[in-house]
């Protein structure tokens, strides 16, 4: 009998029919699509807006010409605004979401939709400012918040007090400074809140975004070595063990080297520690451009390295260090001792399948030392293990 296995989950076509319309409606991102929501809800706001208009023009609160223009305009714009959006324009601007471009719109519609009402109802039109501040509060900077609230109110003053100088009958003066001592009274509070918010906000995002630096230098000082920039012992520690559960389920070969400085303690009694930090930087960026980028470096303590090579063999790892080596020959350690040059041994292991992890430590190990007591500048291959 062969062991029972869960049948592979059945593919829902309706499910994922959806998924393809909401990617091609809403965007491949998660991004992309909040800010196409956001296109599409005020989008669907007009649309309602212009609805209401159409009504009021039956029922001879609105002259019958405004809705017409309200609805050739804002469907057009709105149209615009979603495709800048949706196809990623907009993405390298400090609002992707284009919502400041939706406010002076929304703005400027709200003044003309204004001049259009009866004189005794347009007063309505003012709700609608709430709403434009509402939407702008959680995207706008401060500075923003105000622009928006300020040119606001120059929208409608300017309406009012023009209107009402132009045609006084339908725009009576008194009712058109009633409605603007009211929008004065209001619409500064508004932009105190918008401007409030938005510090808020912004205080927010910089400290996430502060304590989001602060964990990667964290992460940093956990996984690193200060001076050479390369891994911690720690850090290549769990590599290993990563190595070994990948060989031991999938059979992926590794190479372990351990290498070793030569004559390091001469370097710094010779030249100082400076000279010798400089000596371990020079080896680790060496290491770094011969190496490939699979490869993982790690400084294992003092003058001492360690490379764990995936899918490689003796012989490959070998060629790279030999490679290592010339690219050390042709370095310059420091200007102030121009003749001193890098020089090291190691030691290779190959993981095998006989061998836990720290029996090819101890391989690569006793491979080292072996290339130090040979003469050192010299690579040594541990020998398999006899199974």
């Amino acid at each position: 009998m062969t062991p029972f296995s869960p049948p592979a989950p059945a593919h829902d076509p309706i499910v994922e029919a959806v998924g393809r319309l909401v990617n091609l409606v809403f965007g491949p991102d998660r991004a992309t699509r909040a800010r196409t929501a956001a296109i599409l809800l005020c989008a669907i706001m007009y649309g309602i807006c212009c609805s209401a208009a159409y009504y009021a023009s039956e029922i001879n609160l609105m002259r019958p010409f405004a809705p017409k223009l309200l609805w050739a305009t804002s469907m057009p714009a709105y149209v615009l605004f979603y495709s800048l959006v949706r196809f990623g324009k907009t993405k390298h601007l400090k609002d992707p979401t284009l919502m400041l471009p939706q406010n002076v719109f929304a703005l400027l519609a709200i003044a003309f939709a204004y001049t259009a009402i009866a004189p005794h109802d347009r007063g309505v039109v003012l709700v609608l400012i709430a709403l434009v501040m509402v939407f702008g509060m959680y995207t706008h900077t401060p500075k923003q918040s105000v622009q928006i609230g300020v040119l606001a109110m120059l929208l409608l003053g300017l309406s009012m007090g023009i209107l009402a100088h132009i045609d006084p009958e339908y725009y009576p003066p008194k009712l058109e400074l009633l409605r603007f001592e009211l929008l004065l009274g209001t619409v500064p509070t508004l932009i105190f809140s918008a401007y409030q918010i938005s510090s808020w906000r912004n205080r927010l995002s910089a400290q996430r975004r502060d304590l989001r630096i602060a964990l990667e230098q964290v992460q940093q000082m956990a996984t690193h070595d200060v001076l050479t920039g390369l891994y911690n012992r720690r850090f290549m520690q769990d590599k290993l063990e990563d190595a070994v559960k990948r060989f031991d389920r999938y059979g992926e070969r590794f190479t372990v080297v351990l290498v070793d400085l030569d004559h390091f303690k001469r370097v710094n009694d010779q030249y100082g520690h400076k000279v010798g930090d400089q000596a371990l930087m020079a080896f680790a960026n060496a290491a770094g451009i011969v190496l490939r980028e699979t490869d993982i470096i790690a400084r294992w303590g003092g003058e001492e390295f360690i490379f764990l090579l995936p899918n490689t063999n003796a012989e490959k790892a070998l060629i790279a260090l030999e490679r290592l080596r010339q690219t050390l020959a042709n370095c310059t350690v420091t200007d102030t001792v121009p003749n001193l040059r890098v020089k090291f041994s190691a030691g290779l292991a190959v993981h095998e399948t006989v061998t836990g992890l720290n029996h090819t430590l101890e391989r690569a190990d006793k491979a080292l030392y072996q290339a130090k007591s040979d003469g050192r500048d010299r690579n040594v291959t541990a020998p398999p293990d006899k199974p």
